[in-house]
């Protein structure tokens, strides 16, 4: 005969994982409001620019600039880095940006 018991939920540890769960979403929320997106665009100085190959754009969040920059970098060897916050007057090439984690 098998007893109702076997077949419940253990309230206590689905309120642990529940709370576990829900610290660890607060804390990569935590860390997301601490960046800022920012696009990158990645410019090919020896390419025309009317070219399909001079400008590339990645996207990213970081600090401050110069570290969006630096998680780009290694992909754009040889062009020429700038970022601008998401939110600028750039915004519109966010649809189109490589991301970068």
């Amino acid at each position: 005969m098998t007893t109702a018991t076997s077949t419940q939920t253990d309230l206590f540890a689905w309120a642990r994982e529940l709370e576990q769960e829900n610290k660890r979403i607060a804390e990569i929320n935590a860390e997301r409001v601490r960046n800022r997106g920012y696009l990158v665009f990645a410019t090919h100085p020896s390419k025309g620019v009317d070219s399909a190959e001079y400008q590339q754009v990645y996207a990213t969040e970081a600090h401050t600039p110069n570290q969006a920059i630096a998680k780009v970098r290694p992909l754009a060897e040889g062009r020429r880095l700038r970022a601008f916050l998401r939110t600028g007057k750039y915004r519109e090439e966010l649809a189109d940006a490589r991301w970068v984690g």
